[in-house]
């Protein structure tokens, strides 16, 4: 492709034209609620192709930065652990010619000015701007207006590992409006002497003047690379002294200085941060700041109370987060108008890298990391869904986000101009020191070495490891939470050691060009041909806040083609980068703005009306009205402390089911509470059963008219405690007119066939007052699951299907499940009433009775994990399993939970049931299953456990080589190392053993609807919000009373092995059916339900009240109103 034949317009032309253009728009903005009128055709926003971006060579820009390094010059890694983090992108329009210009830092050679000239091509006025920074090690760069003299200034972040506090002392560059600047930051008290990384500016006290956040690092890694002490980590997290290493906040006073107000803002801290991502993350008009940290300290997230103090609210906002955080972005990434946080990590997208590079994850150093307040942190990149009030919802493992190599800048831009944010990422590290081998022989050898050796077998170290080379990532967003790297067919994949980055309309052109700051190869400028190729259209705002005061903290709402997207105005982006500049937004293939909404800082609101497209509008402060407050009507409310007395807390037992299995995916010994209801008492009012953990007696609680609430009643519970409840039913078992109450034991705390395992039966007195019964049903010590009643021989008397969970400690074998018949009030157990052997049933979560046949006769549908949906149809009292019939044979899931309704009113039952979701680290399709094979592979006696997933188009353990080592120590012996390990397939590592396995699969984890149409199903999975985490429990109930069925589900995992990470994301979900049978969710916020613990049970009682029964946590109740 010819540049010279892209711009055949002049940049001095261009200027005019965009002048004149401007010139028609600020007449236009003194108007109130000014309207353009357009007439134009709307076409509705959906996704568009990237068409590619293209790399603009140095000897056309000009700009032959290069970011050299030499590492016989530099200090080791071990002693610097920032050695290798590269250098930052500063972008914006120094001397406001209408193009943006660009600075780059670099670590052992001067940073650049480049003056943008037009038609991509730039000067080099380094020297004459006087902004070289030749001796110092520099790090971040940020463009901002710290004086309000309508030019933007540089601040530059140094650091490095060397005692001269002057070559650590960062710049501040004022403007002198001829291109030039001169280097004040001692004068104005920012000449920061810490290890800095980067700054970001806002007006955190609204005051009209830029105050800056500065991110800093302690000087070493706490103890030695190799052996950080995670206790030394976590007493500094908690008691952090040391003020050159924490992060700074800096109060601009508005006369050419600023103060230093870390300690009374509540920002001394410590931590390794890389990333920071300002925004006003619970939408109460006050900026945020979010911080991300490297090396296994938490993040913070600083929450602005609005009286110049701050507090952090990491631990409550997010449910877990990053381990080893580098770079972060804040963006809308769903159009909901919140602002959503994305940060990296470093796994790796194929199985080699993963396996010879994972972070091992100690479970008990683990839990004690996070009873310490360091939080659960896994190693993968996080998506973090803003569900409002500044709470999270992570998602990245869905959204297909979660691993991109050793990353370092996110950007969230809209780079294909269809009004979905893309996400840009750069990745490579100079030297592979994560490599498992490598370290553990650099321990070996550090353990031999003399302490005063240390630094010359360091620098040994630096020489001998290889570099990491990885490829940039360029995530496109799909528009329905889920993003797909495109980056090779987008023309951004270089294959490198990239680090910071940062976009702006380079060109004029209309679409987002790249600026990339690279180790040992130039700075690459990758021009976007999205417009050139006529893909999306776009609108730009440059936002002009009254008396010169920076725009920073401005909101910006637009719709087009009755489609949203909502903007903040922020500076710091990615990693050591920022871009200072008009605000792009694409409009897909519309070519009218309806609306634009602006919320000043100040609170103030500006609207504009139909704006045509592909154009930049400067806009000026010229508000119309003060801020609008949406008024929210909810449809649930927690009234928990009315209801109940006392409030019901399960406290789940301590018992560490990873010593018997160690490669278990999760464990099985927390899955309670449940909870029944029923009128025990025939007062018209149901009661409900909430079922104990082992250690702790099951409760009832009994409905009082009088205060319109429920009371504990004590019954014979407390003689069972032992026992772990985990499914419960109320049912008249004797035929005398009252409900008896069936409780299945389970769990794993206790050896197979223990006593521990028996169900019991309650019997009613007709009272509500419950009393033990031994001889009502047979012996049988099993770990169940749960349990269903029905008639289902049609003789009067209510049966029972008690669903067998496992074999104690012995994953995924499986027990038989069985039908209870009553017999004249006795519980009888049915023989050969299953045509299968009931053993091979599974691993049974839930059932339900339905007649589906339209015989009269209820017939079984079972649901469980790694089974499928099965059909038992009811033949004369047996149970013929037609799961193949009804084509549901390769529906395996890890299905938690089933309910029944009549979901499109056709007068049969349909079914909805949860699953695991897609926002696990467990993928699977039918094309490729996840796979476990189970067997006792070395023969000690113990049930060993195999799990397989697809890495790419590799079948490989999902379990790294120490894990695996510790259930079968040969592992290592055949591996001697990781390298050993990567290069392996599942078949290389297992061979033979995989043979005679218990071998089982899923091809799906999708939340679901089983739809039965006149006795044939389909199976339609549930809309994308509904699969953010597990499903345990489902509520069918019209909720808006247009007679169509909606859902209420809730669920989590928190019982997930350490190395998987904890399912948490679920803060339970409405979905309202419409009249084409669709179900939409709606926010959390709007519903007014939220329920994000790790929640087990949701019951509807007495109509308008439901019942949410949470692992390890108290009970809630919700009015529906």
């Amino acid at each position: 492709m010819s540049l010279k034949g892209l711009y055949p317009i002049s940049a001095n032309v261009k200027s005019v034209i965009l002048l004149t253009i401007c010139s028609f728009f600020f007449f236009a903005c003194n108007e109130e609620n000014q309207t353009i009128k357009v007439v134009a055709p709307q076409v509705q926003n959906e996704p568009i192709d990237l068409e590619g971006f293209e790399i603009i060579s140095a000897e056309y820009t000009g700009i032959d930065f290069d970011n050299k390094l030499d590492v016989d010059k530099m200090t080791s890694f071990v002693y610097y652990i920032n050695v290798f983090n590269g250098g930052g992108v500063a972008l914006g329009d120094i001397n406001n010619d209408g193009l943006i210009d660009i600075y780059l830092t670099g670590n052992l050679v001067e940073n650049k000015l480049y003056l943008n000239k037009g038609n991509l091509q730039f000067e080099d006025i380094t020297k004459s701007a006087g902004v070289a920074c030749k001796t110092n090690w520099s790090t971040g760069a940020t463009f901002a207006d710290v004086n309000n003299d309508g030019l933007l200034d540089l601040y530059v972040c140094h650091s490095y590992d060397d005692d001269s506090a002057l070559r650590r002392a960062n710049s501040l560059f004022i403007n002198q409006g001829d291109n030039t600047f001169s280097e004040r930051a001692k004068e104005y008290g920012i000449a920061d002497i810490g290890y800095s990384i980067h700054a970001s500016f806002l007006d955190y006290d609204k005051d009209g003047h830029l105050d800056m956040f500065l991110g800093n690092t302690p000087r070493y890694v706490t103890g030695d690379f190799y052996f950080n002490d995670r206790n030394i980590h976590a007493y500094n997290y908690q008691n952090p002294t040391n003020k050159l290493w924490s992060d700074k906040l800096y109060k601009n006073n508005g006369d050419g200085t600023f103060s230093d107000v870390t300690v009374s803002a509540g920002i001394l801290n410590y931590g390794y941060m890389l990333g920071v991502s300002v925004g006003d993350y619970n939408k109460d008009g006050w900026d945020d700041i979010f911080v991300a940290v490297d090396h296994g300290n938490p993040d913070y997230l600083y929450i602005n109370n609005g009286d110049g103090t701050f507090s952090n609210e990491a631990n409550s906002a997010f449910k877990h987060i990053s381990l080893s955080s580098m770079g972060s972005d804040a963006a809308d990434l769903n159009n909901d108008s919140k602002i959503d946080l994305v940060t990296l990590d470093m796994l790796s997208f194929d199985n080699y890298s993963e396996k010879t590079q994972m972070a091992s994850m100690n479970p008990r150093s683990f839990y004690m990391s996070v009873d310490a307040g360091l939080h659960y942190q896994y190693m993968r990149n996080m998506l973090q869904l803003n569900q409002g009030n500044a709470k999270f919802s992570e998602i990245g493992q869905m959204a297909g986000i979660h691993k991109s190599d050793w990353s370092w800048s996110v950007l969230a831009a809209d780079f294909s101009n269809d009004g979905h944010k893309e996400l840009y990422v750069t990745n490579g590290y100079y030297r592979a020191v994560m490599d498992k081998d490598t370290r553990d022989k650099f321990k070996e050898d550090i353990k031999k070495s003399p302490q005063h050796k240390y630094k010359e077998l360091a620098k040994k170290l630096v020489q001998s490891v290889k570099p990491q080379k990885n490829k940039n990532v360029l995530f496109k967003n799909n528009g329905d939470y889920t993003f797909t790297n495109v980056a090779e067919k987008a023309g951004c994949d270089e294959n490198g050691f990239s680090s910071g980055a940062a976009y702006a309309d380079l060109d004029n052109d209309g679409d987002l060009d790249l600026v990339v700051n690279n180790i040992d190869q130039k700075a690459s400028i990758l021009k976007n041909n999205q417009r050139e190729n006529d893909k999306g259209n776009y609108i730009q705002l440059e936002l002009i806040y009254k008396n010169n005061i920076p725009n920073a903290g401005t909101k910006i709402e637009i719709s087009s083609c009755n489609h949203n997207q909502y903007f903040e105005t922020t500076y710091s982006r990615g990693y050591q980068s920022s871009y200072t500049g008009p605000t792009h937004i694409g409009i897909g293939r519309c070519n009218l703005v309806e609306s634009v909404k602006i919320t000043w800082p100040d609170g103030k609101v500006q609207l504009i009306k139909n704006l045509t497209a592909n154009q930049l509008l400067k806009i000026n402060y010229d508000p119309t009205n003060q801020k609008s407050i949406d008024k929210i009507v909810n449809f649930v409310e927690e009234t928990t402390d009315s209801k109940i007395s006392p409030i019901y807390h399960h406290i789940e037992n301590e018992f560490d089911d990873f010593e018997h299995q160690v490669l278990l995916p999760h464990k099985m010994s927390e899955f309670g509470p449940h909870i029944s209801t029923g009128d025990i008492n025939n007062d018209g009012f149901e009661d409900f059963y909430v079922g104990g953990s082992s250690g702790q007696a099951g409760v009832l609680y009994i409905y009082e008219k009088k205060n319109k609430s429920y009371f504990k009643q004590n019954s014979d519970f407390e003689k069972h405690k032992n026992h772990e409840d985990l499914g419960s039913v109320f049912f008249d078992l004797e035929n005398d007119g009252d409900l008896d109450l069936y409780v299945v034991s389970g769990g794993n705390e206790f050896e197979e066939n223990s006593p521990s395992y028996q169900d019991r039966v309650y019997v009613n007195d007709g009272n509500g007052l419950f009393t033990y019964s031994a001889e009502a049903s047979p012996e049988m010590t099993t770990s169940g699951g749960c349990v269903e009643a029905s008639d289902y021989d049609n003789d009067g008397f209510v049966d029972l299907f008690v669903g067998t969970r496992h074999k104690p400690h012995r994953y995924p074998f499986s027990a038989p499940s069985y039908i209870y018949k009553n017999v004249n009030g006795k519980l009888t157990l049915e023989q050969n009433i299953f045509s299968d052997d009931p053993e091979n049933m599974g691993m049974v979560t839930d059932a339900c009775f339905a007649d589906l046949n339209n015989d009269k006769l209820d017939d079984l549908i079972v649901v469980g994990e790694w089974m499928p949906v099965s059909i038992f149809i009811n033949q004369n009292g047996k149970f013929i399993n037609k799961t193949s019939d009804y084509n549901l044979s390769n529906t395996n899931g890890w299905w938690n939970c089933i309910e029944k309704a009549d979901l499109d009113n056709d007068g049969d039952f349909d079914f909805v049931l949860g699953n695991l979701g897609l926002n696990y680290k467990y993928k699977a399709t039918q094309e490729k299953p996840f796979h476990i094979y189970a067997g006792d592979f070395d023969e000690n006696g113990k049930s060993d456990i195999v799990l397989g997933q697809y890495y790419l188009d590799v079948l490989a353990p999902v379990r790294g080589r120490q894990c695996s080592s510790e259930q079968m120590p040969l592992i290592a012996e055949k591996f001697p190392t990781y390298t050993d390990f990567g290069k392996a397939n599942l078949e290389t590592v297992y061979g033979e053993y995989l043979d005679d396995a218990y071998h089982l699969q899923v091809s799906d984890f999708r939340s679901s609807i089983l739809l039965n149409n006149n006795g044939s199903f389909e199976l339609t999975a549930l809309p994308q919000e509904a699969q953010f985490s597990p499903i345990n429990s489902i509520v069918l109930k019209d909720l808006n009373d247009d007679g169509l069925i909606d859902i209420i589900a809730g669920g989590n995992l928190y019982a997930s092995e350490v190395e998987t990470g904890r399912a948490d994301s679920g803060v339970g979900i409405m979905l309202f059916q419409d009249q084409d049978g669709e179900f939409n969710s709606i926010a959390s916020k709007k519903s007014g339900l939220f329920i994000d613990k790790d929640v087990k049970s949701l019951t509807l009682i007495n109509s308008n009240g439901l019942l949410v029964g949470n692992n390890n946590d108290a009970l809630q109740y919700l009015s529906l109103k």
